[in-house]
């Protein structure tokens, strides 16, 4: 299975586990001019924006460690274009990770805030 598709298959695994805890799902794999956010979605009454990594081992490291400065930079500024384009700028917002390590899931909130990254 090729990257695209694995990557797919494990948005897609998230998306049940996210639901699976009562998350709403408004979207996935959105697209902005600078980047993309693979799932968008209200935990309770806070809009998350959700980066979902897998990796079958760690032997170049843990998932989460793929989301770096310049990754985590796309997030943010993708993050605040749909916040602005579908006027949601009063709603209460977190950034978090669905990380997969082979069958293992773990869901990492508040993986960053707007204000480390000096934008």
């Amino acid at each position: 299975m090729d990257r695209r598709n694995k990557g797919k298959l494990y948005e897609g695994k998230a998306k049940e586990y996210l639901e699976s805890f009562g998350v709403n799902v408004i979207t996935m794999n959105y697209e902005g001019a600078f980047g993309e956010i693979d799932i968008i979605g209200y935990d309770g009454t806070t809009l998350v924006f959700f980066e979902v990594k897998y990796r079958s081992n760690n032997f170049f490291g843990m998932p989460q460690e793929a989301i770096d400065k310049r990754k985590i930079k796309k997030i943010y500024i993708t993050a605040k274009e749909f916040v602005k384009k579908n006027r949601l700028d009063s709603e209460k917002i977190r950034f978090d990770a669905i990380i997969f390590l082979k069958d293992e899931v773990e869901w990492l909130k508040n993986i960053f805030w707007g204000d480390e990254l000096g934008i």
